[in-house]
């Protein structure tokens, strides 16, 4: 343990790209928790994994492969959210068991070095290199930026979209825009700390602070706030214990769930009895 803390370095990569991953997870887990398609970045996520296997053994870039097919497969869900929503379950489905298939496969079958699926499965914090740092960085800066200038946009898509429609505000545009931002995201996130860290991340947050957020700016808020706490909790933890760092903050996240489902229950409870 004390090792790891005196290499400034190694800690201090970690803290960079779990801060940089927080803004990129509250942001985006925001939009989709408040759009009701969380599922959607689960899809987008094995799919991107699906890329990975084709430029793993194509013998392309792998960041490339991955963002290919996150973007191939955001555009698919797109198109079922807008015309088949009644079956994007279906749809999200489909492209999660078929990303995870075809990226088995391909990797197994790749000529030459294989790779270490795990590494993209669970992944660490602590092997995240400076490119990953920038990337996520500039990501976050354009994320920011959307947000901002087009809050009241986003706003009015996720919560009415039939009043943004006849308000003449581009819908369909915003929702791609949305999906898009999510496949870059969630192919950053995972090249940093791995598909599962990223789903949760982007998810269980989220949700937490929609518990307790009165409008999507607070929620904003208080998703990245819970991103990072879960990070530094799961980094403690994992130093403390010497175990998995991903899978630390994964269930470090969900014990906060737990417990904000807890304060939210006895929230209710004082709220009834102060109607009465």
């Amino acid at each position: 343990m004390l090792e790891i803390l005196s290499s400034g370095g190694f800690f201090q990569n970690i803290i960079i790209t779990s801060v940089l991953l927080s803004i990129c997870a509250g942001l985006i887990g925001s939009l989709i928790v408040a759009n009701k398609s969380v599922f959607l970045a689960g899809g987008v996520a094995h799919a991107a994994f699906g890329g990975v296997g084709v430029a793993v053994f194509l013998g392309c870039s792998v960041l490339l492969g991955a963002l290919g097919a996150a973007l191939i497969m955001a555009l698919i869900l797109l198109y079922a959210t807008l015309w088949h929503k009644g079956r994007l379950d279906t749809f999200i489905a489909i492209a999660w068991a078929f990303g995870m298939a075809l990226g088995v496969v391909l990797i197994e079958l790749a000529p030459g070095y294989k790779i270490n699926m795990e590494s993209y499965l669970f992944g660490s914090l602590a092997f995240s290199t400076k490119e990953d740092i920038y990337m996520l960085f500039g990501f976050d800066v354009v994320l920011i930026a959307f947000v901002v200038v087009f809050y009241r946009e986003i706003l009015a898509v996720l919560y009415d979209m039939e009043f943004s429609r006849l308000k003449r505000v581009p819908t369909k545009l915003f929702v791609s825009v949305i999906f898009v931002l999510t496949a870059f995201g969630v192919v950053l996130g995972m090249r940093a700390g791995g598909l599962i860290l990223v789903i949760s991340m982007l998810s269980i947050p989220a949700y937490i602070a929609m518990m307790f957020a009165r409008n999507l700016a607070m929620q904003f808020c208080l998703s990245l706030g819970v991103c990072l706490l879960c990070m530094c909790g799961g980094i403690w933890f994992s130093f403390v214990y010497d175990v998995a760092l991903g899978a630390c903050i994964v269930l470090v996240s969900v014990g906060v769930f737990v417990c904000a489902l807890g304060l939210r229950y006895i929230m209710g409870i004082y709220q009834n009895k102060g109607a009465i």
